[in-house]
């Protein structure tokens, strides 16, 4: 491993004095969620998925880069401790971490954007979020939900976006979709690709899972069933060759990447994923929000 530089080792410094000073850090084992952070955070090999697109997250929680010419753009950003894996999975590419330009935040959970600050610095790279989800992210809290008891460092972010709204970067354009329900201001984000002389549209799907939120009686988020059903139901109008999630699971992201093979169809190209994806969002939503009605 190289050494690392003084200036690398006064950023290191200056995060960890950052980090200390928002949250405290108790042995793993009474981490919240601790067995789960444990799965999601083992190593994973990273991986070409289509086009310009690569997946450089741990095993169980996706993290997406975009080479362009003019720089890398980053769909999400991991647990705080999967930073260094994150970071490593990029070199792996034989990308360079100072060519990531965006960082794209799909929703304010610590599993998503607890490496946030730290690629943020590491990288120098602007924060992209949905102007729902500003708030939380630059507070390092959210207030409602199972993740509301777990902190995230604070982020300054640098754009914010509604629905509908592009970003582009060396001639690569992303629209942002606001999906909430997850959380107010969950976003995916769609583009195009090439790929053998084919076009293919691809989406980074934010969460649908109601992930053990309250949806009964929710002063935090008094629209968060409404935002839910809108989001599913825009889901199902929308038509995608690509399906890419937040949980690699959820998309069989790298059961996939081990089916490529040179010459073969790319194992990705399935547009019959969102129309599964969507219908388990829908029977799993609606199968919780009527135990919670019925516990009023």
């Amino acid at each position: 491993m190289a050494p690392i530089s003084p200036e690398g080792a006064m950023r290191r410094i200056a995060l960890a004095v950052l980090v200390a000073a928002f949250c405290t850090f108790p042995a793993p084992a009474e981490l919240p969620f601790a067995q789960d952070r444990i799965g999601w955070n083992k190593p994973a090999t990273p991986f070409h998925i289509i086009g310009n697109i690569y997946y450089v997250g741990t095993a169980g929680l996706s993290v997406h880069l975009i080479a362009t010419p003019a720089g890398l753009i980053l769909i999400d950003q991991g647990l705080p401790e999967s930073v260094p894996e994150i970071e490593q999975n990029i070199t792996r590419l034989g990308f360079k971490l100072t060519d990531v330009q965006l960082l794209l935040a799909g929703h304010a959970h610590f599993d998503h954007v607890g490496g946030l600050a730290a690629l943020q610095h590491d990288s120098g790279a602007k924060v992209v979020a949905m102007a729902e989800d500003k708030p939380y992210l630059e507070s390092g809290h959210i207030p409602f939900g199972p993740c509301r008891d777990v902190p995230t460092v604070p982020v300054k972010v640098d754009r914010t976006v509604q629905d509908g709204d592009s970003i582009s970067l060396g001639g690569t354009t992303l629209t942002a979709h606001r999906t909430g329900g997850h959380t107010p201001g969950a976003t995916s984000w769609s583009m195009t690709v090439t790929e053998d002389g084919k076009t293919y549209a691809v989406l980074f799907a934010a969460s649908t899972s109601t992930g053990g939120n309250p949806l009964v009686n929710v002063p935090e988020y008094k629209n968060i069933v409404a935002d839910y059903r809108r989001s599913i139901a825009w889901l199902k109008t929308i038509q995608t060759d690509v399906l890419l999630t937040e949980h690699q699971d959820l998309a069989d992201e790298i059961t996939r990447a081990g089916r490529a093979k040179q010459g073969a169809p790319n194992p990705f190209i399935d547009p019959s994923a969102l129309p599964r994806y969507v219908a388990a969002s829908e029977a799993a939503f609606n199968a919780e929000l009527a135990t919670q009605q019925a516990k009023r």
